[in-house]
């Protein structure tokens, strides 16, 4: 059931990620990248590790995407925070996590995007 799994970043390059096991803490203090997925495989949240065990933002991180609708989380570790910023620029342009969105999630025509013009009476 937990298989590695590879991510693809803008320039094709492939990138290859571990599962974490949900109730597995060790993950807390590993450095590298994570990428939180929904069960479908979209891409929620794609964040850096530091690979700190105080770093509890890890944990912050996960609810966050969890609410989101994260249910699975990868790991890619890489010690080397130059090499990690590179592979994160360039995973985030190619798979446009959902926390990560320029444009809102919801349809630009929304009822809550229009503008209401008030009525002369």
């Amino acid at each position: 059931m937990f298989q590695s799994v590879n991510f693809c970043g803008a320039s094709g390059k492939s990138f290859k990620f571990e599962p974490i096991k949900l109730r597995d803490e060790t993950w807390l203090s590993l450095a590298g990248i994570v990428i939180f997925t929904a069960a479908d495989g979209r891409v929620i949240k794609l964040v850096e590790q530091l690979g700190k065990a105080e770093d509890i933002g890890a944990i912050w991180r996960w609810r966050e995407a969890q609410r989101y609708g994260a249910t699975h989380m990868y790991i890619r570790l890489e010690k080397d925070r130059d090499i990690r910023f590179a592979e994160m620029n360039d995973l985030k342009a190619g798979l446009n996590p959902v926390c990560d969105a320029a444009e809102p999630a919801y349809e630009s025509g929304s009822e809550s995007a229009r503008i209401v013009w008030p009525l002369a009476a």
